[in-house]
């Protein structure tokens, strides 16, 4: 859900935008993070036996140390670096959904922090019941973990009654960079830019930065690589709330909003926008960014496994 702009958070913005600075507001507590994954210490084991004689678990820990709480269901992890019969396992036991939420980290009204609760997950009962060849084989494991996510961006448009031209000292400044401000999460909205384009209309730009160390997928495709098209592709929706508004790549989705698919071509894509006021004034009206994506982050680690003789 998107967040609401608070009154003192509009002040501060407005305040930016007015002086001309740009950087990073502090309307949300920020960070490139989403959610972690971790195995638990000793599962799996640095070690274990062939011949049926050390089964062993696997436990992932996820925890979301961004600002988007993930639903129950919307979070799976695969086991990849082993097949099934190599560790007495069945088809379909290396994959799981998980089942509980991953809550978001949250800040109150006196600032406190409070992080989401960890969530474990089980894989049990890997046994390398069949004999090796030689004294020890390495195996590698790694946790695939895909969850669906999105980003809250705001930053503030501005408009004078006389755009290409406007007095000195107005409420704002028509050109130049504009401070904007994220919600944690791996992929970022950066570098906000506005220059006035006609008597009537500005021209906004911002740039799609993928941030974080996983890899995006179009939301609701369970980072699918079946497909290239999934892959960097992420939802953008723009929202002014003001009549007028029309953004590249991007489809008319309401008055005052254009959303549709976005494929990033390496680690930043430009986004540009325009937006047209039936009569311009000397206003400033906020702007809501939302992204949408599938992300999936890695943890691998290496099982031995050794003979265990006759």
């Amino acid at each position: 859900m998107m967040k609401k702009i608070t009154f003192l958070s509009v002040l501060l913005l407005l305040a930016a935008c007015t002086t001309g600075t740009t950087g990073e507001l502090q309307q949300f507590i920020g960070g490139t993070e989403g959610v972690t994954a971790t195995f638990e210490p000793n599962t799996p084991p640095a070690e274990a036996f062939d011949g049926g004689y050390a089964p062993f678990d696997v436990v992932v820990r996820l925890e979301n140390k961004g600002e988007e709480t993930v639903k129950t269901g919307d979070t799976t992890i695969r086991i990849t670096g082993i097949l099934e019969p190599e560790f007495n396992l069945k088809s379909g036991d290396l994959t799981k959904k998980v089942n509980e939420e991953l809550t978001a980290v949250r800040k109150d009204a006196t600032g406190k922090v409070s992080s989401g609760n960890p969530v474990f997950v089980e894989f049990k009962n890997f046994n390398h019941v069949s004999t090796i060849t030689g004294n020890a084989l390495d195996f590698p494991l790694r946790a695939d973990v895909c969850y669906k996510y999105a980003t809250h961006a705001s930053t503030l448009l501005c408009s004078r009654s006389n755009i290409l031209n406007p007095e000195a000292n107005g409420i704002c400044e028509v050109s130049g960079d504009k401070p904007v401000a994220n919600s944690g999460a791996p992929v970022q909205a950066a570098n906000v830019k506005q220059t006035g384009r006609s008597a009537n209309s500005i021209t906004l730009s911002f740039d799609l930065t993928h941030a974080g160390t996983g890899r995006v997928y179009q939301e609701d495709t369970a980072c699918d690589k079946s497909e290239r098209k999934y892959e960097d592709s992420i939802f953008v929706e723009v929202e002014t709330k003001i009549s007028g508004l029309s953004c590249s790549r991007l489809d008319a989705a309401g008055e005052g909003k254009a959303a549709g698919i976005i494929k990033m071509f390496g680690p930043t894509t430009t986004v540009t926008c325009t937006q047209t006021f039936a009569r311009a004034s000397d206003a400033v009206a906020p702007i809501s960014i939302t992204l949408g994506y599938d992300y999936e982050e890695r943890v691998q680690t290496t099982v031995t496994i050794k003979h265990a003789g006759e």
